[in-house]
C-alpha cells in the first residue's frame, strides 16, 4: 500500500500504530484518521504545535481516539513520584529542575541519523526530550506557558581531519572513536535494515557525527514557566562519558528527587519531608526482556484496554498513564519554544507564539 487509506482497505482494522520519522507525523496520522482508524503515534505527537493543533483538530472532528507512546510514564518511578506529588505530599510544586544527559553512544546515535537534521526531528528537546517534558507536564498537570532557552552545538562539529560526509564503515579512526558504529553488531541485523536497503531508499546509517551538516544543537538548556506559577529548569546534553537524567520537585512542604544519576546508575526515589528527614521510596527492579524496564509492555497492555472501549475515569484519583494528545502536545509546545527563544537570543517565548508555523531552527555555530 502506497497510502494509509490504500491499506486501511486492504487491511480493514480499528487502530493502527504510527512509527515513521518525527516530520511525518502530522500527515500519517490525519490520514489515518480520516481513513476511520484509531491512532496509536510514537513519540513525540509531532514536530512542531500547529503540526499537534492539526492533529488534534481531526481528532475532534472525526470523533476517534489518538494515543501517544510516551513509555515513560509507565516506568514506575515516573508512577510513583507524579502520585506521591498528586497526593500533596510536598505540597505546591514551587521550583523543578530536571536534566538528560546523554552518553557518546546514545546521544552521538543521533548525530549519525535523520535526526540531526532540524527539518526533520525538530531537535533533540522535542524528540529526545519530549519524555522528560512529558512527565514534567504529568506530574505538575500544568501547561507551560513560556520559555527562555539557550543552546549551541560545540561537539558534533566538523574536525579537519575527517572527511565530514565520510561514514563509519571508511573512517581511519574508526577502531578507536567513541561514536563507531558497527553495522555488523547484534548479528548483523542493521547491515540487513540498513546497508542493503541503500539502494531502495539512499538513507545511509552511520554517517560520520563530526560533519557540518547538522542543523540541531548537541547541548540546550531552558527555563520554563507554567501557568499555575512553578518555575522548571530543564537541560539537555548528548556528548557526556556516563548518562543520566533526573527530576527534583520542591514544594511548599518538602522536597522529591527521582532519577538514575547515582553513581551506580540505578534508578531511585526519595522525598525530604519538613523536618529534613529523608525517605527512600522502593522501586522494585523489573527484569525480563521486555523495552523499556516493561514499560513498553504496560503502554501495549494500556492501549488493549483502550482498543476494548475501556476509556479513562473523567476525574481520577490516580496519575494516569494513557497519554493523550492534549497532553502531549504540552512536550511538544516546550520544545517548539525553546527553539523560538533560542532563534531570538534567548528572548523568552509565550506559549501563544505557537501553532502558527513551524520553529526556527537554531542558528549554525561559528
Amino acid at each position: 500500500a502506497r497510502s494509509v487509506a490504500e491499506a486501511a482497505r486492504a487491511a480493514p482494522a480499528d487502530w493502527c500504530i504510527v512509527t515513521t520519522p518525527d516530520f511525518t507525523h502530522r500527515k500519517v496520522v490525519v490520514e489515518a484518521l480520516k481513513a476511520g482508524l484509531n491512532v496509536l503515534v510514537d513519540k513525540p505527537l509531532a514536530t512542531s504545535a500547529w503540526e499537534c493543533d492539526e492533529i488534534l483538530s481531526t481528532m475532534r472532528d472525526t470523533g476517534l481516539q489518538v494515543i501517544v507512546g510516551h513509555n515513560m510514564r509507565y516506568s514506575r518511578g515516573a508512577y510513583l513520584a507524579a502520585r506521591e506529588v498528586w497526593s500533596g505530599r510536598i505540597g505546591k510544586v514551587l521550583a523543578v529542575e530536571a536534566a538528560e544527559v546523554l552518553d557518546y553512544s546514545h546521544g552521538g546515535d543521533y548525530f549519525h541519523r535523520w535526526h540531526s537534521d532540524f527539518s526533520k526531528s525538530a531537535g533533540l528537546m522535542n524528540h529526545k526530550c519530549c519524555h522528560h517534558l512529558d512527565v514534567l507536564c504529568w506530574i505538575l498537570d500544568d501547561e507551560p506557558v513560556e520559555v527562555a532557552a539557550w543552546g549551541g552545538r560545540g561537539y558534533y562539529r566538523s574536525r579537519p581531519d575527517i572527511e565530514p560526509d565520510r561514514r563509519c564503515s571508511e573512517c581511519p579512526i574508526a577502531g578507536e572513536c567513541p561514536h563507531y558504529f558497527d553495522m555488523d553488531k547484534w548479528d548483523g541485523v542493521y547491515r540487513r535494515i540498513y546497508k542493503q536497503a541503500e539502494g531502495e531508499d539512499g538513507y545511509i546509517r552511520d554517517r560520520c557525527v563530526f560533519s557540518d551538516r547538522h542543523t540541531i544543537n548537541d547541548h540546550e538548556t531552558a527555563n520554563i514557566r507554567f501557568a499555575g506559577g512553578t518555575l522548571a529548569s530543564f537541560s539537555l546534553v548528548s556528548f557526556a562519558p556516563r548518562e543520566f537524567a533526573y527530576f527534583y520537585f520542591t514544594g511548599t512542604a518538602g522536597r522529591l528527587e527521582f532519577g538514575n544519576n547515582s553513581p551506580e546508575g540505578k534508578p531511585y526515589l526519595r522525598i525530604t519531608g519538613p523536618d529534613g528527614k529523608t525517605e527512600q521510596v522502593s522501586l522494585e527492579v523489573e527484569h525480563g526482556e521486555h523495552g523499556h524496564g516493561g514499560s513498553d509492555l504496560r503502554l501495549i497492555a494500556d492501549l488493549l484496554d483502550a482498543a476494548e472501549g475501556k476509556d479513562l475515569p473523567d476525574a481520577p484519583t490516580e496519575p494516569q498513564q494513557r497519554a493523550r494528545p492534549e497532553e502531549a502536545r504540552r512536550a511538544v509546545l516546550i520544545a517548539d519554544l525553546c527553539a523560538r527563544s533560542i532563534a531570538a537570543g534567548g528572548r523568552p517565548a509565550r506559549a501563544e507564539e505557537a501553532g502558527k508555523d513551524y520553529p526556527p531552527a537554531p542558528p549554525q555555530p561559528d
